[in-house]
């Protein structure tokens, strides 16, 4: 059984968050919206990409809209407590998702997910794109891939890798990896969490993470962690010397691009003008020159506004790419 830990933690969410969501309609739109405090949930912890990304919306929405923009952060169970309490809210504008790979993953990950992926959000649009960077505690000495896969077939015991959740984007690279390099006795150990799987191998606790080099860039130009690659179509301008992993032969990474990204939605049944008041908003914000720069300077990749249609396209192929990653790379993984 896939996941089967978490998935036993998934089934136990439906009863607990339905105390706490709304489950009614959105009634009446009411022609002055927003007219109070909007939250924006972000359903891992606070300080990785996607927190980072939620708080550049949060005041984004502020000042457009002149209302409190709070952000929660609800995570666990590789952020089905999150999503699950989105989906169960009331769908009136009030209370909107910051979703990724999760959105599109889970489904092929857990069997009793307490809530549908494609059916129980809108999508209002992606936000980014992330190149994952791998991620080696500076002291170890390792400067390439070719010189751990070197160190892991000497040390065939001693090997493991963090992640920022059981089915995480992170994970599931980890995995790719470990299948690509033949790293068989590699053990993942997953935290709740960006900031901790990242603090997990700069401390030494495990020798190697996948993560957004959004949220981990700082560690590998502060001196604490090696950048041995990245996942990402193209080499990084701000690590100009790091190769991507197709160009080292791990064409396993080819599969998916991009591998992860950041996106906003809203519970179905939103109505349509509110819909219509965030897009736009949204769009403002991509097209802004300030905002554009804070998401390149964290090495991560700017994209253009999207309509509905291109939105839920990019959707199903990213839901394809992961159904097809997960059977071939962690349909094993326990």
């Amino acid at each position: 059984m896939l996941f089967k830990r978490c998935g036993n933690v998934l089934t136990r969410l439906a009863g607990v968050l339905a105390l706490g969501a709304a489950c009614v309609g959105a009634g009446p739109v009411r022609a002055d919206y927003p007219d109070r405090t909007i939250s924006i949930v972000v359903p891992f912890s606070a300080g990785g990409s996607t927190d980072q990304i939620g708080r550049m919306i949060a005041d984004h929405f502020q000042k457009e809209f002149k209302v409190p923009v709070v952000v929660e952060n609800k995570p666990g169970a590789n952020a089905a407590i999150g999503n699950t309490y989105v989906a169960r809210s009331k769908p009136d504008g009030y209370t909107l998702l910051i979703g990724g790979t999760d959105i599109v993953a889970n489904q092929f990950l857990y069997k009793d997910l307490p809530f549908d992926p494609e059916k129980d959000f809108t999508p209002i649009g992606i936000v980014a794109e992330f190149p994952f960077l791998m991620l080696i505690d500076k002291k170890r000495g390792i400067e390439t891939v070719a010189q751990y896969v070197e160190y892991a077939k000497k040390n065939p015991d001693k090997l493991n890798f963090s992640s920022a959740g059981t089915g995480n984007s992170t994970h599931l690279a980890g995995e790719t990896f470990k299948h690509a390099a033949d790293l068989k006795t590699a053990v993942h150990i997953p935290y709740n969490g960006s900031s901790q799987s990242v603090l997990a191998v700069i401390s030494g606790q495990v020798d190697f993470t996948f993560d957004p080099a959004i949220s981990s860039i700082g560690m590998v130009t502060g001196s604490k962690a090696n950048a041995l690659a990245v996942v990402s179509e193209r080499r990084l301008p701000s690590l100009p010397n790091v190769p991507t992993m197709s160009e080292l032969g791990y064409k396993q990474f080819d599969q998916l691009a991009p591998w992860s990204w950041k996106g906003l939605f809203a519970p179905s049944g939103t109505p349509k003008p509110v819909l219509d008041k965030l897009q736009a908003s949204l769009a403002r914000l991509l097209l802004d020159p300030v905002f554009q720069e804070k998401i390149e300077r964290t090495a991560s990749l700017v994209v253009p506004p999207r309509s509905t249609d291109a939105t839920e396209e990019f959707l199903r192929n990213q839901r394809k790419g992961w159904k097809e990653i997960i059977a071939k790379y962690a349909s094993d993984t326990n």
